[in-house]
């Protein structure tokens, strides 16, 4: 059961992203493009940076895994996404493995001590995860993104231990557009789920930390 958990992941993943892009795209037939950028060029960080254009700038979507390194499943979910892929309207940004040593290393952070999910919004001056972190929100902000996605897996799921944030969709925002798309995901999601302590829930405020 263990060794199916990270590709069940997989799929649940992909099933969310690719019903939240349905709803956030236009149907607007568009030309799209591909191109790659990197962060932290020539440094051991330097991560590359999948960008899907159209003819449209907006509405501006970014997915980020690989935060943690140990946490595969959002990672072959991105992986998957910027080669299969088609938008029709818009820009979408993916970040596959956001902390490439964490990921190389399959490790949850790299080095250990510093965790890049607690160094936002970074500091061009400060260590090295802390100019990554810095490099990614200014990708938030040179391309306007509207809606961050960032992946992330959990050792034990909410419903279960409250301490634990897995099987959930975290909001950080009230609006209610937001929140009644993150429900109808999630009402899609608990469908194909028996058991009530694991199926998903939408949580609205941000994790404390994160």
């Amino acid at each position: 059961m263990t060794k199916n958990r990270p590709q069940t992941h997989f799929f649940k993943i992909i099933f969310i992203i690719s019903i939240l892009l349905l709803f956030c795209f236009p149907q607007t037939a568009s030309l799209q493009t591909a191109s790659v950028e990197y962060i932290c060029a020539g440094t051991d960080y330097e991560t590359p940076v999948y960008i899907i254009k159209t003819d449209y700038k907006k509405p501006a979507i970014m997915i980020v895994a690989g935060t943690h390194g140990n946490e595969k499943a959002g990672i072959k979910a991105a992986e998957y996404l910027k080669d299969n892929l088609h938008i029709e309207r818009g820009t979408l940004i993916i970040i596959p493995k956001a902390n490439i040593l964490a990921c190389e290393e399959n490790i949850r952070c790299f080095p250990p001590e510093i965790n890049l999910n607690r160094v936002y919004p970074g500091n061009p001056q400060g260590n090295p995860v802390e100019k990554l972190a810095y490099e990614i929100f200014n990708l938030i902000k040179k391309y306007d993104i509207g809606l961050l996605v960032d992946l992330h897996e959990s050792i034990e799921f909410y419903r279960k231990n409250p301490k634990n944030y897995g099987q959930t969709v975290i909001i950080d925002s009230d609006d209610d557009c937001l929140f009644e798309l993150s429900s109808f995901l999630v009402e899609e999601m608990n469908k194909e789920i028996i058991e009530g302590g694991n199926k998903y829930q939408v949580l609205v405020d941000p994790v404390k930390g994160s």
